[in-house]
């Protein structure tokens, strides 16, 4: 997500001289990172499955969570796969704009995946108004779908453009991506600061208690690649370069956090992971996946 300001060729996973300690704290990280971003992946894909496969999980706010689960899937991959594609098809490197665009399109998985995990705690609240414009909403919020994947591809094209025109040197995108996070930090904490007795979301309140948990394991990575786009010293710049993959790991493990959150507050849910890992559950939970969500929604039951 950084864009640093200095020699691109920082970033210690790109062909650099030997950096001692700091080279085998990375290289650490990386094979490190395998098995964590494997896990990760597959608790989205279970995510997905679970939402898709039952009715009763098949509803307008579960679906913030999918479209979560698919950009973090997006997220996770993207600079692996770049690397994997250079390695195989580009062994003399690339220009400095293509590094610039693919961190660009890294980007892009992010801004979406914190809209909709963000989202997922909004719309339970908006839920909890019954305001007279939300029939409408429930029956359209597709659209509103849309208009996030428009406006997030458009920021990406401007972004890309100036990979094109100055490589790294623009920070347009880490200071439009870093505004958007703390709006939608300062939202999420807001309401559940007023929410602290559970009315305002009834039932649902675990919706809102995991969008803040995620945003703010989003906090330290934030944080660090401003200091990166701040810091002008060059060491320093490379020692928080190496050290970028602890609030990394953080990003990572967002999708298990919302695993075992569900697993735990929300009773279709568990009794979805349950079934998928063979466990028992009982037949009249089983039997209630199949069943349409009604408009009191029983059965977001917390645990």
């Amino acid at each position: 997500m950084a864009d640093n300001s200095s020699s691109w060729d920082d970033d210690p996973h790109l062909d650099t001289p030997g950096m001692d300690w700091l080279e085998y704290v990375t290289i650490a990280a990386d094979y490190f990172s395998i098995p964590l971003r494997l896990i990760s992946i597959l608790c989205d894909i279970l995510l997905i499955a679970v939402i898709l496969k039952y009715r009763r999980l098949k509803n307008r706010t579960n679906f913030y969570l999918l479209n979560f689960a698919i950009f973090h899937i997006f997220y996770v991959l993207s600079i692996p796969l770049f690397y994997c594609i250079m390695d195989l098809f580009y062994p003399k490197g690339l220009e400095v704009r293509w590094y610039c665009i693919c961190s660009r399109i890294e980007n892009f998985a992010i801004a979406l995946l914190l809209t909709f995990i963000a989202g997922y705690g909004v719309d339970v609240w908006v839920e909890s108004q019954q305001a007279n414009w939300f029939p409408k909403y429930e029956k359209r919020y597709f659209y509103l779908f849309f208009f996030f994947y428009f406006f997030h591809f458009m920021i990406f094209a401007i972004s890309a453009n100036f990979c094109f025109k100055s490589g790294f040197q623009n920070n347009f995108n880490s200071y439009f991506l870093t505004t958007y996070y703390l709006i939608a930090v300062v939202v999420l904490l807001y309401l559940g600061t007023n929410n602290k007795d559970g009315r305002l979301v009834k039932t649902k309140s675990y919706a809102l208690n995991i969008s803040i948990v995620i945003l703010l394991l989003w906090l330290p990575l934030f944080m660090v690649y401003n200091l990166i786009n701040i810091v002008k010293k060059r060491n320093v710049e490379i020692v928080l370069w190496s050290l970028t993959f602890l609030p990394e790991f953080l990003a990572y493990s967002c999708s298990m956090v919302v695993f075992w959150k569900l697993w735990k507050d929300q009773k279709q849910f568990k009794t979805a992971f349950r079934k998928i890992f063979r466990r028992e559950v009982s037949v009249e939970d089983y039997e209630e996946l199949f069943v349409v969500e009604n408009n009191g929604n029983s059965d977001q039951n917390k645990m």
